[in-house]
């Protein structure tokens, strides 16, 4: 068993950005940010402060918007070409994958500075690859976490709250999954254990604050609920998948938020974890779990006000020829869904897709 459990360095604080040079320093002098236009011109005078502080060689480069293997190539040849030392993805889940993938190929360190907690991508030892123009591909595991993970806290407050609605939604994944996996499983190791422990302690806490850190969110106030909410999404979310290993990670949530990324244009409109909240339903659907317990799962996306069904997702008028195509790119012999212990037919997938709808709309 060869595991990647976590970043080398975890690094948490409030209105603490000035501090990432001091982490950077230990890789080298020569830095490359992987950053888009918009958050280069919020947080470029920041950035630049770094720099004068540590003194530090920064040079920038612009994603270009999707994780895809061109993308990763073209990034690694740039760090290649510039001599750098330390590469760091600054922002969502796309560019964080991105230059975790560019730093194994070049061979250097990643340093993962999120701006939202929409997934735990910022944590983990795998990037997840698009197409150029954003269908899912497969998951490239970079056979390591980042060296460091950096997180501004005030950043994540200060970002659109539908961000962290999707991290949550995204982190309740980490149950429904590893529970559809392992629940085949009769002898589990330590490790195993105590991912299995980590998803439904992350689950638990949820439906138990997630409202209230949504509350506090809206009011602009950071507090120990919210901390407790961002931890689960970066922290418990990705040592559920280091310590758990191929047993705690995507089924059939993803599986389906696979699917839709075949609706190029629509998807670009939707969030990771708002469409892998949707695959939860169907997760569940597919498992045969009580109809009270679905009902709960759809009664805290309302409660946060996520979206929750097919029109609310921007998928309201969706063909039969559109669903066809989701649900074959969900059932791709690659994709995730064929990690359960049971196999999913067309009609099975189709029918828990129509079901899970309905159940959200009824609700």
């Amino acid at each position: 068993m060869e595991l990647y459990i976590s970043p080398k360095q975890y690094v948490t604080g409030y209105d603490n950005i000035l501090e990432l040079g001091k982490y950077l320093k230990q890789y080298g002098e020569n830095v490359l940010f992987l950053i888009d236009n918009n958050l280069l011109d919020k947080f470029g005078d920041k950035i630049n402060d770094i720099k004068k502080e540590y003194r530090l060689n920064i040079d920038f480069d612009i994603f270009t918007g999707e994780c895809s293997y061109d993308e990763i190539e073209r990034v690694k040849d740039n760090i290649i070409n510039k001599k750098i030392d330390i590469i760091v993805g600054f922002g969502g889940g796309k560019i964080i994958d991105t230059a975790k993938g560019a730093s194994f190929l070049a061979k250097i360190p990643v340093a993962a500075v999120p701006t939202i907690a929409a997934t735990c991508a910022a944590w983990s030892s795998h990037s997840a690859v698009y197409t150029s123009n954003g269908i899912s591909y497969e998951y490239f595991s970079i056979y390591k976490n980042p060296e460091l993970l950096f997180i501004d806290k005030k950043i994540i407050l200060e970002a659109p709250i539908r961000y962290i609605k999707s991290g949550i939604l995204d982190t309740l994944a980490k149950w429904i999954e590893t529970d559809a996996y392992t629940n085949q499983i009769k002898n589990r190791s330590i490790t195993l254990e105590t991912a299995i422990f980590l998803a439904k302690k992350s689950y638990d806490d949820i439906f138990k604050y997630g409202k209230k850190a949504i509350e506090d969110i809206k009011k602009g106030e950071y507090t120990d609920i919210v901390d407790k909410i961002v931890e689960h999404i970066f922290l418990t979310a990705g040592l559920v998948g280091g310590i758990g290993g191929a047993a705690c990670r995507a089924v059939a949530s993803h599986a389906v938020n696979n699917g839709f990324t075949v609706l190029t244009s629509r998807y670009k409109n939707s969030l990771h974890g708002e469409v892998v909240a949707f695959g939860n339903i169907v997760q569940l659907i597919l498992d045969n779990k009580d109809e009270d317990e679905i009902k709960k799962l759809i009664k805290l996306y309302k409660e946060i006000e996520a979206p929750c069904g097919l029109e609310e997702l921007g998928y309201g008028n969706l063909t039969e020829d559109e669903l066809e195509k989701i649900i074959n790119k969900s059932l791709y012999k690659g994709d995730t869904i064929w990690n359960l212990p049971y196999v999913v037919s067309y009609d099975m997938l189709y029918n828990s897709i129509k079901k899970a709808d309905l159940l959200c709309k009824s609700i």
